[in-house]
């Protein structure tokens, strides 16, 4: 029993002495790699429906924001007081360290929330922004007095703020509440609206005769419906018009009748590809707006931020590497920096190819004929074409899209009998790859 105790104090001191050396380090590198990870996987979730791969994108989800909050803490706890002389250097790394937890903390744009209810959470996400903000000013002010690498990382402050700002202020204006007064704009009654209220008060309180009209609201013109096949960025532009017309429908709001004939004298005349493209892209704007910081990303105060964060890793990165005596830290913490600034700045890179390159660039066709990216966009949507194709020993064929889906190409069902039985679910029709989608129609015999 001795030798069995003894022989297991040696590894739990060894994992002891490799944890005290490797806390920090090995909880910043794992908070980066969640990043990246979610930043290049993220995207997928809409478009699979591989219960795996959404149970990975879930975990990395959920241990992103504790790792980072974790290693903040761990930061905190090591920092030494300005009265202690010893490691003064590698305290100011540790300080520079902090604000690159609040980028993390900001989370990838494919992904702020993993379901509608994490929208609801946003004040949580603001209180902890306070808090862990608090706790990377107070390894600031620790390292104060000695630091000389404070302007970089006052820069790398700002940048997290702001990341972390748009992940509440993304989760704000997707939550039940907002999103409702966002869609419920205020009646303009016009200018005249409180002098005509006015004088029919005056007239009422002197027994004048006074008399309502009711006018009922003419008939909007019906607007022309295109036949035949639609275009690339025609499916794109009727997609984005028919999501503002409806996404008030995901808060209960109800729509109005022109809509409704609208929507439905267009479906008419549409072939059955065509439809399931416009509605296909449509599903994947509601998700931008529910489920990632697209919402932000395009407003004007939206790139006001990124242009400012951007900046602000750069001017880090440039005070870094031209403006510091790099010998005076060890190199091992010094390649560390640099991948944290250099993860950073490709984190915002892919962030922006992602935005240059998503459905909400091009759904106005006003401007989108005018781009010069419109060429090479159309390009972009041609792999994200549907076609069809046969499946062996069925006689139907089956709708996929190779790359770049828009969406998992099912819907989940209740069958209440099925329930009562407590007997499995079956599925309509076995796929036999993943991106054939559930919308079929019958071979064509030769």
């Amino acid at each position: 029993m001795l030798k069995l105790i003894t022989g297991l104090v040696v590894p739990l001191l060894f994992i002891k002495k490799l944890w005290e050396h490797w806390n920090i380090v090995g909880a910043i590198l794992f908070s980066l790699m969640l990043q990246t990870f979610l930043t290049l996987v993220a995207p997928f979730r809409r478009s699979t429906r591989d219960r795996c791969l959404l149970v990975i994108i879930w975990c990395a989800y959920l241990i992103a924001d504790a790792t980072a909050s974790f290693a903040i803490g761990l930061i905190s706890n090591n920092v030494r007081s300005p009265c202690d002389s010893s490691g003064k250097e590698e305290d100011d790394l540790l300080a520079f360290w902090a604000p690159f937890l609040l980028l993390h903390l900001g989370c990838p744009d494919p992904i702020t929330a993993f379901s509608l209810e994490d929208n609801e959470l946003w004040q949580r996400h603001m209180l902890s922004l306070i808090l862990q903000a608090v706790a990377s000013l107070y390894v600031f002010f620790q390292s104060l007095s000695h630091n000389k690498l404070e302007l970089p990382t006052f820069l790398m402050f700002i940048a997290g703020i702001i990341k972390y700002s748009e992940r509440i202020w993304a989760l704000y204006r997707a939550s039940t509440d907002s999103f409702s007064k966002y869609l419920l704009q205020d009646k303009d009654p016009g200018p005249d609206y409180a002098l005509l209220m006015d004088k029919f008060a005056c007239m009422r309180d002197g027994h004048l005769p006074t008399k309502t009209i009711t006018v009922e609201q003419p008939e909007k013109e019906d607007k022309d419906v295109k036949l035949g096949k639609l275009s690339d960025l025609e499916v794109l532009h009727y997609a984005y018009h028919f999501f503002e017309t409806f996404k008030g429908l995901v808060v209960d709001l109800v729509f109005s009748r022109h809509a409704r004939k609208e929507s439905r004298d267009f479906f008419k005349v549409r072939e059955p590809e065509d439809a399931l493209r416009v509605i296909e892209v449509e599903l994947n704007f509601m998700c931008g707006v529910f489920y990632t910081k697209m919402m932000i990303m395009r407003s004007s105060v939206g790139y006001v931020f990124r242009i400012i964060a951007c900046g602000s890793i750069l001017a880090a990165l440039a005070l870094f590497h031209f403006h510091t005596n790099q010998s005076k830290y060890e190199p091992f913490n010094v390649k560390i920096t640099y991948s944290l600034i250099l993860g950073a700045l490709a984190l915002e890179f892919v962030s922006f190819l992602m935005l240059v390159f998503s459905d909400w660039t091009f759904s106005s066709p006003v401007h989108s004929a005018l781009n010069p990216l419109a060429l090479i966009y159309r390009c972009f949507l041609a792999l994200t074409k549907s076609s069809w194709h046969s499946i062996p020993g069925n006689e139907v064929q089956v709708l996929g899209t190779p790359l770049f889906r828009r969406w998992s190409g099912s819907v989940s069902g209740h069958n209440f009998v099925r329930y009562c039985r407590k007997s499995s679910p079956t599925t309509m029709l076995k796929f036999t790859s993943w991106w054939d989608l559930i919308v079929v129609r019958k071979r064509v015999k030769e």
